[in-house]
């Protein structure tokens, strides 16, 4: 026989030295893929807290809209920042198409805008940054 001894005992230990390491890497797969399974189980908790956070933010924000945007706030908010006043109904002018001519109009328009543009320069000077209604 030309086989040595030495050399037919070592191929079962190769063999058995590559299962070995086969089994590792498996066995190191195996671990990797539950630890990453962990960790995506983890992010997937915290973002739904998060969700669930920003869901609670978007609510109280949709309810700070409304209140804002209600009727009676409206009313306090023109009255308070901007000076506005309720106008008796006695004072209001209803102007129909028959009451008014053509060359009317314009000289309405342009009345309003130069009373408009006085305000403003008035309340500049005086260091107003918006007309005030005469309460």
């Amino acid at each position: 026989m030309d086989e040595h001894p030495a050399a037919t005992r070592s191929r079962p230990r190769r063999r058995g030295a590559g299962k070995l390491a086969a089994a590792g890497l498996f066995l190191t797969a195996v671990v990797w893929q539950h630890v990453e399974a962990t960790r995506l189980g983890y992010r997937v908790e915290r973002s739904r807290k998060q969700i669930s956070t920003l869901r609670c933010a978007q609510g109280a924000l949709q309810i700070e809209l409304e209140d804002l945007r209600s009727p009676s706030n409206l009313s306090t908010q023109a009255h308070s920042r901007l000076g506005m006043v309720l106008v008796s109904p006695a004072s209001l002018r209803r102007l129909d198409d028959d009451t008014m001519t053509a060359q009317a109009r314009p000289g309405l328009l342009r009345r309003f805008l130069s009373r408009t543009r006085r305000a403003w320069q008035d309340n500049k000077t005086a260091g107003l940054s918006t007309p005030r209604a005469a309460a």
